[in-house]
């Protein structure tokens, strides 16, 4: 049935678990066909309007601007080039930026390793080691999530960019603002009292 490989294809996104996916189908099930179509051309304009950065790896809507297959950050020489922050993925990469506090350059790994060292054929360390070799920044920010795969995946970035002798940092962990002391976890306490300023 295509409604139940639409609900395959839902499941694909990140996030969506088999309620979710069924919602979906009934609610397009449910809307007109004129709503149905302009989503279509929506999600093939988006497909077909989208590069990957040749250099951060990051997707990016093509512009009249954009040169050499570079997003705007890669492409902007006055972005410190010194600083190279490794995030998970794209929405990382445009979180950060919406602070306004970074001024570096980027790489998107594209996924975390999982505990068991399993997918490292699905992260881009290979790209990273090159781009690091290559360009040789003074520091690289690690900036992956705080859970046990993307402290795991920090460990093994640290140890196949060993022999590159570059700075490793990783962003201070710790308590959040109004997070109170008693409920918090032990690792955070410890984390926050690492990472005191």
């Amino acid at each position: 049935m295509n409604s139940d490989k639409l609900i395959e294809a839902f499941l694909k996104f990140p996030g969506i678990g088999p309620r979710q996916a069924k919602r979906f189908v009934y609610f397009l099930a449910g809307e007109s066909k004129d709503y149905v179509d302009q989503l279509t051309r929506l999600i093939l304009e988006t497909k077909s309007g989208m590069r990957q950065c040749k250099s951060c790896f990051r997707y990016y809507e093509e512009q009249n601007s954009a040169r050499e297959n570079l997003c705007r950050v890669c492409a902007d020489p006055n972005r410190d080039s010194d600083l190279l922050m490794i995030v998970e993925k794209d929405v990382d990469l445009e979180n950060i930026e919406r602070t306004g506090v970074y001024g570096g350059k980027y790489f998107v790994l594209g996924g975390l390793l999982s505990l068991g060292g399993n997918g490292k054929a699905d992260i881009r360390l290979k790209q990273l080691f090159d781009k690091v070799e290559k360009e040789k920044p003074a520091e690289i920010i690690l900036a992956t999530s705080a859970t046990l795969e993307g402290e795991n995946t920090n460990l093994y970035i640290e140890r196949i960019l060993e022999p590159l002798k570059v700075k490793i940092s990783r962003l201070g962990r710790g308590l959040s603002t109004g997070a109170e002391l008693e409920y918090s976890d032990t690792e955070t306490i410890s984390n926050a009292l690492n990472g005191r300023k």
